[in-house]
Order: structure tokens, then sequence, then C-alpha cells
């Protein structure tokens, strides 16, 4: 009997060892075989209470390496107060989080009331469509490559165009930093 009991905590971290390692295999066999089907977003419509503008993601793509906005985008941000270099932090703010917890964590009720609050920000551009699973397979999908995740990450990865509420990204930047401070 003692040494069933011996066996028995090391067993059980070998069944997680395992069900970690099988979520990862799929996972990723999961990201690679979509990748070749799924079509992401490439426009995104930027908004600042009821002013609109449609932009490309690669606009918001030079913005996040450059830090210096053109165009359309810069209209889109001097219309919302909003300086480049800020914007740019809030696309670039990463969020470490492992795929297993990102998992657990976006289907449990406190995930969905994150998404929810997240969806906010970020929707789908067309309305009927289901913005909390777009969102979350963008999360799955960020986490899977290398256990954390941006903003700009986030819209690669969004599988439709999107809506990003521009008034509304400072409140985002500090929600993350909050979110950053724990550890996961």
């Amino acid at each position: 009997m003692p040494l069933f009991t011996f066996l028995s905590p090391k067993l059980r971290d070998f069944r997680q060892y395992l069900r970690i390692w099988a979520w990862f295999f799929l996972s990723l066999s999961l990201s690679f075989g979509s990748a070749k089907t799924a079509i992401a977003a490439e426009r995104v419509t930027l908004l600042a209470g009821s002013w609109a503008r449609s932009v490309e993601l690669d606009d918001l793509r030079s913005l996040a390496v450059t830090g210096q906005a053109s165009g359309f985008l810069q209209d889109a941000l001097r219309y919302g107060n909003l300086q480049p270099k800020t914007v740019q932090a809030a696309l670039n703010f990463s969020i470490p989080l492992s795929p297993v917890l990102a998992d657990r964590l976006l289907y449990s009720p406190l995930g969905n009331l994150a998404l929810d609050r997240i969806g906010r920000i970020l929707s789908p551009r067309v309305s009927g469509q289901d913005g909390r699973q777009a969102l979350r397979g963008a999360i799955l999908q960020s986490v899977a490559r290398d256990s954390r995740f941006t903003l700009l990450e986030l819209l690669d990865n969004y599988p439709t165009d999107a809506r990003l509420d521009l008034l509304q990204i400072q409140q985002l930047q500090q929600d993350l930093a909050l979110l950053s401070r724990l550890s996961f």
C-alpha cells in the first residue's frame, strides 16, 4: 500500500504533463492547419465617438514598428486626440499567458467577462457576428505561438474585419498593465 501512495502524486504529475503536451500538439496542429485556410482581417475601422474611418491593418503594423502614423491613420489619431507613441505602446504591449491557462481562463465565467470588456474595444465590424468567439480565437492563436499576446497580434489573428474604439484605447492600456502585474 505505501508504494501506491508514493506513486500516486507522481502519476498525477505525469498525467498533467501528458495533458499539457497533448494540448500543445493539438493547438500547434490546429494553428498550422488553419494558417493556410484562415482569412484574417485586413482592415480595421477606427472609431472615435460618432466618427469612424477604415484603415489598412498594414498601416497599424507600420505604426507599431515605427511610431509614425500616416494618411487616414494620422487623421484618426488626431481626431481621437491620441499621440502615435501612445497607440504604438498599446499595440505592442505584451501580456504573457500560457496556452493552457489561456484556454482554461477564456472558457470560464471570468474569461467571458474579460472577453466582453475587451469586446467593447475590439469587435467585428459587421454586427451580428460573434465577437466573443472571434476574440477568444485570436487570443488562443496568439498565445499558441509564443505564450504571450499583444493588441497587434489580436488584430492580426482576428478572423474578420474589426472595429477598434480609439477613445478607449488608453483605458485598454491601463487594463493590460493591471493584467501584466498578475502572475500566471
